[in-house]
């Protein structure tokens, strides 16, 4: 990663007016190999004419050296657990090997005040993923970003609902039909995130009962 230093952390600038920065660490597990990772929560702020809008969060699971080179001041926040004996559960874990654009592994669990600050991040993608639509400048780059970040919430279970309060899914059907190929590409595979929890198969297909080539 290439950025600035925000109190010792790293400070990514993702586009003219984004930027994102490292600003906790949730949780640790180990993988298959032995080797820890952290699930960092980094922050997304957008600078609109010299003011920040209100932060949206994404998770991403990083390496140890990562974690040392990019935001080396969070581990001075959690004790390291490197030394206690694998659990069978993070075994399997260890195997879903996740970056900041892939899916969450299903058995990840949360608690009720991450779950509620993950739903309104879903509200907030939603709300700027149409207002993205109704500009022409730069759509095609600011959506597959913002879609991008609402994969990895969509492939955690107890947020589906969300998605169906807030029409996600009528979006993801306008995306699907869009022009630009990456873009529905995009879609398709936030689309497809849905798809793996029972809530979001019956909104798979258009009501004429073809799916848009991906």
């Amino acid at each position: 990663m290439v950025g600035e230093r925000r109190n010792g952390n790293l400070l990514v600038q993702l586009g003219p007016r984004l930027q994102a920065y490292p600003e906790e660490l949730i949780r640790q597990r180990r993988t298959h190999d032995g080797q820890t990772e952290y699930l960092i929560r980094w922050c997304l702020v957008t600078i609109d004419d010299g003011s920040k809008t209100k932060p949206e969060n994404i998770l991403m699971w990083m390496s140890t050296e990562d974690v040392y080179a990019n935001c080396p001041t969070l581990l001075g926040k959690r004790k390291t657990d490197s030394q206690r004996p694998l659990q069978p559960q993070e075994t399997q874990r260890g195997t879903d090997a996740v970056d900041g654009g892939g899916e969450l592994p299903a058995d990840v669990t949360f608690d009720e005040v991450e779950l509620s600050d993950m739903k309104e991040d879903v509200k907030n993608l939603v709300c700027r993923a149409r207002k993205q639509m109704a500009k022409k400048s730069d759509f095609s780059i600011n959506i597959m970003h913002t879609i991008h970040v609402l994969s990895a919430y969509a492939s955690i279970g107890s947020l589906v609902g969300v998605f169906k309060e807030t029409g996600a899914l009528n979006l993801l059907m306008e995306l699907l039909c869009n022009k630009e190929t990456q873009t529905r590409r995009s879609a398709g595979k936030m689309l497809r995130a849905l798809a793996s929890h029972d809530a979001g198969k019956p909104h798979l297909h258009p009501a004429n009962g073809t799916s848009p080539a991906l």
